[in-house]
């Protein structure tokens, strides 16, 4: 069986739904914002799901300990217009749609076009060239 079929089929084998954490824009600082921690995030999830690091959230919330339900967090803070079907604890499986380019998938999943590209191999050969359907393997690591 060709990769791109089996890949496809097990895509959507035991997947789930990554759900992304949305946040409220800083009106008073441009690419900043706030999440408002609940039960099950640790500054590792919540970090990996906004595209920093464990150390930045920390020192942004000058945060000795974990969060807290409830808590107000600051963090980097963008639209994001994608979300992955998680295959694996730490990627997924992304729908190209017509408009997309490997580089605003990319910045959507906290990685750049080069790693999509190794990671997708079978299926991209040329950054350039995506096309509408294409079901691709995406970094999914948050929750």
């Amino acid at each position: 069986m060709r990769f791109d079929v089996v890949f496809v089929l097990s895509s959507f084998l035991g997947v789930s739904d990554a759900l992304r954490r949305g946040c409220k824009m800083n009106p008073n600082h441009k690419g900043e914002g706030w999440y408002y921690a609940t039960s099950i995030d640790t500054v590792e999830n919540v970090a990996a799901d906004f595209c920093t690091t464990p150390s930045v959230v920390r020192q942004w919330n000058n945060l000795k300990g974990e969060l807290r339900p409830g808590m107000s967090v600051k963090v980097p803070c963008r639209v994001r217009h994608r979300d992955c079907r998680k295959n694996t604890p730490t990627d997924g499986a992304y729908a190209i749609v017509g408009g997309d380019t490997l580089g605003s998938i990319a910045e959507d999943f906290c990685t750049n076009a080069d790693r999509l590209q190794a990671m997708n191999s079978g299926t991209i050969k040329n950054k350039d060239l995506i096309q509408p359907g294409w079901v691709i393997q995406v970094p999914c690591s948050w929750n």
